[in-house]
């Protein structure tokens, strides 16, 4: 869809709702259905701040918008928003990019902790769906540079994960409350359960939580959205063992993507407990999956046959643990300390076709943080909140080999992560002010953190490529800061919004040791020692208006990248490629050499056309280039998704909901794919990305106080589609039932 369409429908929107807002009065200003701008937020400000306080573009997404949403997975909720852009390399994942940045460089936060371990990388990040959609109470995207709040890696932004909390009440200890999410999507066949309950009393509140995901083989659109590239991305052909010999096999239905199918379970338990003043929260969040099957590579062609028999994640493992105590210090202060440690275990199951000899390199992470966090108001008008933080991780990276014709193990020097181990550990402080100067009016927000950080990675003489080194190790000190303000401009409810900040990302254990065939048969990416931090320097401006019946809210920005980690050509041993895998693939390291920008623009409102009528619309548009060096020429940068949004149109009354809705994605013509290869032109029809829109329906009945019964009919159309940067093709028309029972 063309911007200067999406304009005029814009200000057509704005046109109808400001004669709504002229039409209404105080009587009737319902605005119950609509986000209000004051909503406390957690992820802003770590403390909770009234987001007309902040000075930052930020979307939050409640846990009634979650189940109305009916989606299978965390990825796809974020993607239904319109804001946030999602990759899929398979149905088992999705990589939110905000931005135009993702993976290792957008940080993801649940309940005040990091999830991000010191092996995300650089490329496209799937662990967003270890996360269960039944457990959170709401989920915050923060655009821009949080490193000030939430220090590395947020470079486009922080996508803040709120957990459930459970209530205290006056009354004895027992059950309060219970549910069961039963959900069916029939483009994957899956089925989605969970089950939750609560029990609490005056002292002592618990809530638990049991997910099981079950997902086929998804069947992606027959509507050719690709005209010439009719064939494009049918599933024909696929790998199957037969009398111990690989053989490939014809697909009775080539619109099913065979290798998708995968199962998960979700486990969540918060247990809160009051002693005198103090508040005691013991958290527990476990993610398990079966194999993952990664179907890019599976479809990948080498020499006229499949490249690839196996390509699995197995395991996809997640564990959390924390220990929270919050502290109330009266007026003036409040202190909250959080004692948290993660495990994350990722194994990659790879096997090439026809070839005996299956590799399993299989990673562990242990990351263990100390969070302090404390809110102090000096006066009515000046708050200050910051705090310290401690994050260290301990990687174990191994692989083995197995002959599957004679069942023999052994041990491979072929790990992905520096084969020795690795650890990193990092220290910070920081601190950010508010200053309410004039009430409703002005507004000035402003902090600074520094953080120390510091990795160590040891190779063993047995390495796949004998590097003639035993250790890497870097130390870094990362000063960031931000200041901004919110002023409003001689109209109620008009605001302007502008704020500077700096980011930063250090360079973990991903960066520096893996080994990685990036680009079948033409990139493999080697160790590096020699990194250092990346920066950047944003400047954001933008308008927010809200009044009786409408939202809105529209800005650009600008972000300059330095010391950017980009992989180029390198060498090993003199030679600019190595036999790797059976053929002779060209080297490459990740290098600090690269600058670049950022620029872009969004546009997002909520509006009430009428008593029981609301529209919303969203547009986000990013631009991105980078360049070795000065007198260079400047490159397309990676992960820099076509212009996309969202337009709706929602009905509600009484126990009914109704919601037509169109996602939309621009073109991404094959001049403007990243050089890198990150951005996967061999998966898209021809090398580029045409546009697309898929047009949906839902709606959610209130039959009785204890049973909710929702459906969706999605991608109405049947159009076949895939999002820039996919390997995998987007679900065809895909009908959804939900039902909610409570106890």
């Amino acid at each position: 869809m063309k911007k200067t369409t999406l304009l005029l429908l814009a200000i057509g929107i704005v046109a109808v709702a400001k004669t709504q807002n002229e039409s209404y009065n105080k009587k009737n200003k319902d605005t119950s259905e609509m986000e209000s701008i004051d909503e406390v937020l957690v992820s802003a400000q770590r403390f909770g701040a009234e987001r007309s306080k902040t000075t930052r573009q930020i979307e939050v997404i409640t846990e009634k918008q979650m189940q109305l949403a009916q989606q299978g997975n965390m990825a796809d909720v974020l993607a239904q928003t319109g804001q946030v852009f999602v990759q899929k390399s398979q149905l088992g994942g999705g990589s939110p990019v905000l931005r135009g940045f993702e993976a290792s460089r957008v940080l993801l936060v649940v309940d005040g902790v990091r999830m991000n371990n010191a092996t995300y990388r650089s490329g496209h990040l799937q662990d967003i769906v270890t996360v269960d959609q039944f457990m959170l109470d709401r989920t915050e995207v923060f655009f821009g540079s949080g490193s000030t709040q939430y220090g590395s890696d947020a470079l486009g932004g922080v996508v803040y994960l709120k957990t459930r909390e459970p209530k205290f009440r006056d009354q004895p200890f027992g059950f309060v409350k219970s549910n069961a999410n039963l959900r069916y999507l029939s483009a994957a066949r899956a089925v989605v359960a969970n089950v939750n309950l609560e029990l609490s009393g005056r002292k002592v509140a618990w809530i638990f939580s049991s997910s099981s995901s079950d997902f086929g083989d998804l069947r992606m659109g027959k509507g050719r959205h690709f005209s010439q590239w009719d064939t494009f991305g049918l599933r024909k052909l696929y790998a199957a063992r037969i009398n111990s010999i690989d053989t490939m096999l014809s697909n009775p239905d080539p619109y099913v993507q065979l290798g998708t199918a995968y199962r998960q379970m979700d486990v969540f338990s918060k247990l809160c407990i009051k002693t005198g003043s103090l508040t005691h929260i013991f958290n527990a969040q476990l993610s398990g999956s079966s194999l993952v099957p990664r179907y890019d590579r599976m479809t990948d062609v080498s020499g006229g046959a499949l490249r690839f028999a196996t390509w699995n994640y197995a395991p996809q493992n997640r564990d959390f643990f924390s220990y929270t105590l919050l502290i109330p210090g009266g007026s003036k202060w409040n202190h909250r300390i959080i004692l948290s440690t993660q495990n994350t275990k990722v194994g990659r199951v790879t096997r090439r076709f026809r070839n005996n000899n299956e590799l399993t390199q299989l990673d562990r992470v242990n990351m263990t943080a100390v969070n302090y966090d404390f809110r102090y108001n000096l006066n009515k008008a000046i708050q200050f909140q910051g705090g310290v933080e401690w994050v260290y991780n301990k990687v174990s990276s191994q692989a083995t080999i197995q002959n599957v014709l004679t069942g023999v193990v052994a041990p491979s020097g072929n790990t992905r992560y520096a084969d020795g181990g690795a650890t990193t550990s990092s220290g910070a402080a920081f601190v950010n002010g508010i200053w309410e100067i004039k009430p409703g009016d002005f507004i000035v927000e402003g902090g600074v953190r520094l953080t120390a950080y510091s990795l160590e990675a040891r190779f063993t003489e047995n390495n796949l490529l004998k590097l003639p080194y035993s250790k890497a190790e870097v130390q870094s000190l990362a000063p960031v800061y931000n200041v901004g303000f919110t002023k409003k401009m001689g109209v109620d409810g008009l605001y302007l919004k502008t704020s500077l900040s700096s980011g930063f990302r250090n360079p973990n254990v991903d960066d520096m040791t893996k080994l990685f065939e990036s680009v079948s048969g033409r990139k493999l990416v080697i160790p590096n020692r020699n990194l250092k931090p990346e920066r950047t320097r944003t400047i954001d401006l933008g308008v927010s208006y809200e009044t009786g019946p409408l939202r809105i809210e529209f800005g650009g920005y600008h972000t300059r990248l330095t010391q950017f980690l980009m992989d180029r050509r390198s060498a090993y041993n003199g030679q600019d490629s190595i036999l790797f895998d059976g053929q002779m693939t060209p080297v490459f390291q990740m290098d600090n050499t690269a600058e670049g920008f950022i620029r872009g623009m969004y546009f997002a409102s909520k509006i009430k056309l009428r008593k029981t009528l609301y529209a919303d619309f969203n547009y986000t548009s990013t631009f991105g280039r980078y360049r070795y060096s000065e007198g260079n020429e400047w490159q397309p940068l990676d992960h820099i998704a076509p212009d996309f949004g969202r337009v709706g149109l929602r009905w509600v009354q009484r126990n009914w909901q109704c919601e037509f809705f169109m996602l939309f994605n621009g073109q991404k013509i094959q001049k403007e794919y990243s050089p890198s290869g990150e951005d996967n032109e061999q998966y898209a029809p021809g090398g580029e990305m045409p546009a697309w829109e898929t047009y949906n329906i839902r709606a959610n009945w209130q039959a009785h106080k204890n049973f909710n019964l929702s459906f969706a009919v999605e991608n109405l159309l049947d159009l076949h589609y895939r999002t820039f940067s996919s390997g995998v093709s987007a679900a065809g028309r895909n009908f959804i039932v939900s039902a909610r029972f409570s106890f």
